[in-house]
């Protein structure tokens, strides 16, 4: 643990551990961005389009039989 505090005191103002921490906080969006939520949203368009495209279907299968 106090190699740890050591670490994080001579790392504190450096600029390369800026830069690296910025580079491991973009990185971790990104991938909780197309792990988690881009799944999730193209699931539910994907069901939607599906709902739209049923409904239109139906339009037509009940004008054709008119």
């Amino acid at each position: 643990l106090a190699t740890f505090a050591r670490m994080y005191h001579m790392l504190k103002g450096s600029p390369v551990a800026v830069v690296g921490g910025t580079i491991l906080i973009t990185g971790s969006l990104l991938y909780t961005y197309r792990a988690v939520y881009r799944p999730f949203v193209v699931r539910s368009e994907r069901a939607e389009a599906e709902a739209m495209a049923d409904y239109i279907f139906r339009m037509e299968q009940s004008r054709e039989q008119r």
